[in-house]
């Protein structure tokens, strides 16, 4: 069975650092395109799943205290600062 084609514009200049990238790597465009639209939904359907995840813990009435956050968010800043600062 063939695969399905997809058709759509994109900036010339997006064009012009495919056709650099295809270049330097002795690939085609179509090799770039299918691996950068793998990657993009790949990420995008995390991204998805990790939200619907985390609606269905508040609609669980599994929620963390904004407070809680708040302090563990300080804390990490805290000690990357002191890091920082011993280097």
């Amino acid at each position: 069975m063939a695969s399905p084609v997809l058709s759509f514009r994109v900036e010339e200049g997006l064009v012009e650092q495919l056709d650099q990238l295809s270049q330097a790597t002795d690939r085609d465009r179509q090799y770039h395109l299918k691996r950068a639209l793998a990657r993009y939904i790949e990420a995008e359907s995390w991204h998805i799943k990790a939200i619907a995840e985390g609606i269905a813990d508040a609609d669980a009435g599994k929620l963390t205290d904004l407070s809680t956050i708040k302090a563990k968010w300080v804390d990490r800043a805290k000690h990357r600062t002191d890091r920082q600062s011993e280097q």
